[in-house]
């Protein structure tokens, strides 16, 4: 925006809260301006704002006429914020069109006055003494900045970071809520979501459940009936006493020999037999021949013509 088609005017917000300057700087803008539609640019330097206002209107009228390929920019930024700020005191900054009387204290633009041709030293009288400034009679030596090449930025406000947490409070206020119900929601989803997850892996195991509680019921009863079969082959395996005895008697080496005693259990059997004249050898070779007995150990009993004898029966 050419400086030329702009209004300038600074004004300090000292004694407006710094969270409502912008809202106060909208409200007096109308008040300030003559035009229908205002369209604005704002650089804050501390609580003053420096504020360039032109006509919406023409600005919208002129962006019309463009060809159809101009790319319409995001903002529109008056001519003065593309120059280099300027010390304290009175410059003249010489523009595209026209030139610029500028009053610069602290780093502020606390006036200036646009006009179309060079300033003489009456203009420049009347410019000092609108400040309140003491005329001089070498007005003309007021420096003239006669560049009137941009800046690759413009000027920002310089904020400091009280001043924004200030400035902004009630957005991050507003942030902060929706990103603590945003979590809250998050997290209202997650239990939900978790609820649910588990009601269906309990109803999923509930039917898994019924449908193997048969099998199992059936496994078990097939492992009892297992160990009971295993038992009754063991059993059926060992050769009965009366078998026993029929072998033992058969394989006594002396045909006169007779039982006296007779003890069987759990594999182990002992005998108690009589004969005239029993020898122990003999009778330990004579069942150790035979496969059921095995570890066969023989040994004279008290009684005279009697031998004691135990072995292993195997299966």
């Amino acid at each position: 925006m050419g400086r030329g088609l702009c209004l300038y005017r600074y004004e300090d917000f000292a004694h407006v809260p710094r969270a409502k300057r912008r809202p106060a700087l909208e409200l007096k803008l109308p008040v300030w301006s003559p035009f229908q539609q205002t369209g604005f640019h704002c650089v804050w330097a501390g609580s003053a704002a420096m504020i360039w206002f032109w006509d919406a209107d023409a600005v919208r009228d002129e962006s019309s006429d463009r060809p159809a390929d101009w790319e319409r920019p995001e903002r529109v930024l008056p001519e003065t914020v593309f120059y280099p700020r300027k010390s304290d005191g009175v410059h003249v900054q010489a523009c595209h069109e026209g030139f610029e009387l500028q009053h610069w204290h602290a780093d502020a633009l606390l006036d200036a006055f646009w006009c179309a041709e060079r300033p003489d030293g009456g203009l420049i009288d009347w410019f000092l003494a609108r400040r309140g400034l003491p005329a001089s009679a070498a007005a003309l030596d007021v420096p003239l900045s006669s560049a009137a090449t941009f800046e690759p930025d413009p000027w920002a406000s310089h904020v400091a970071p009280g001043a924004w947490l200030a400035a902004n409070e009630s957005a991050l206020v507003v942030a902060g809520v929706l990103a603590l119900a945003l979590v809250a929601v998050w997290q209202e989803v997650r239990i939900r979501k978790m609820q649910h997850l588990t009601q269906t892996a309990e109803a999923t195991f509930a039917r898994i459940q019924d449908e193997i509680d048969p099998l199992v019921r059936a496994r078990n009863e097939l492992v009892r009936l297992r160990r009971r079969n295993l038992a009754l082959a063991a059993l059926s395996a060992r050769p009965s006493q009366a078998y026993l005895m029929g072998e033992v008697d058969r394989t006594l080496p002396s045909p006169a020999a007779t039982f006296h005693e007779w003890r069987y259990q759990r594999g182990e059997l002992s005998i108690v037999i009589e004969d005239e004249d029993p020898d122990p050898i003999a009778y330990v070779r004579a069942l150790e021949a035979h496969s059921l007995f095995d570890q066969v150990k023989a040994e004279h009993a008290r009684k005279a013509g009697r031998l004691k004898i135990s072995m292993r029966v195997g299966v």
